[in-house]
């Protein structure tokens, strides 16, 4: 999905002050890249350099260069889901989900080079050293109305998720109607394994599990489905070695954004997907 001339560095001198990395979108299927929409997957420059904003707006006009020379007619600043190829973990423990506000840089020089907001996005945390489950009579009900099948995903079922789940193990949480076997959601998880003790080390020696994705049927959107699905996925993470904190970093027009946020999950920032039609560059 890459090749070298998609990935370049920004110098100061002999010093490298950014660093940009473009590839292809994949296709609605998952099977094949569309040679029409583009993505700046990750952009970074060193904020103590003597023009960090201008070395990012360079980086973007030469990954621009090389998407349009593909032919791309859409590029993406910052990977939407599902789409995000790289970079899982770079924002904590989730999907690389658009830039964060805080990389106010790369945050202006998107501005500047006229791309538009496209997806909102936040970062959620939540910790398990302070988990306690808990039984209450609607869980209960729940209990007798779902059944709740939580297991390792056995393998990819298009060419773009075997691309994205490599280096971690994939978890599907599903909810079934008891008196008729009928799935009616969904909520997957990761858990992202370092692969060095040096990885290891940057989050405190514990691995991170991320919660990627939530699909509910819009009949059973508001009856506690979706609550209890994350319950059961939360106490599922919390009974594996080593998982200590679960992240979730998703578009806010996703169901997963209401649901952690009516839940009080900690929210520890918030970011962007940006657009941009090529013919206006």
């Amino acid at each position: 999905m890459t090749d070298n001339r998609s990935i370049l560095l920004a110098f100061e001198e002999d010093v490298p002050v950014g660093y940009i990395h473009t590839t292809l979108a994949p296709t609605e299927n998952g099977h094949s890249l569309d040679p029409t929409t583009g993505q700046i997957c990750f952009l970074c420059v060193d904020p103590k350099s003597h023009d960090a904003s201008g070395a990012a707006a360079a980086l973007i006009r030469a990954g621009e260069g090389y998407l349009s020379g593909l032919g791309a007619q859409k590029i993406y600043g910052g990977s939407p889901s599902p789409s995000a190829p790289f970079y899982t973990g770079f924002y904590s423990g989730g999907e690389a989900i658009g830039i964060l506000d805080a990389d106010t840089a790369v945050v202006n020089a998107f501005h500047e080079a006229n791309y538009q907001i496209h997806q909102k996005t936040t970062w959620f945390h939540f910790d398990l050293r302070n988990y306690s489950p808990s039984i209450t009579p609607e869980t209960v009900a729940l209990y007798a109305e779902l059944a709740i099948d939580i297991h390792e995903v056995p393998e990819a079922k298009t060419w773009w998720e075997g691309c994205t789940q490599a280096n971690g193990i994939w978890f599907n949480a599903m909810a079934y109607l008891v008196h008729a076997n009928r799935p009616i959601a969904r909520l997957r998880a990761r858990i992202s394994y370092p692969d060095t003790e040096n990885v290891l080390a940057m989050y405190g020696g514990t691995w991170i599990a991320s919660l990627m994705e939530l699909r509910v049927h819009p009949d059973f959107a508001n009856n506690g489905t979706k609550k209890h699905l994350l319950e059961e996925m939360v106490r599922y993470l919390a009974s594996q070695n080593q998982v200590v904190q679960i992240e979730a970093h998703v578009a806010e027009d996703s169901p997963l954004f209401k649901l952690l946020r009516s839940q009080s999950w900690q929210e520890r920032g918030n970011g962007s997907v940006f657009v941009k039609d090529v013919n206006e560059m």
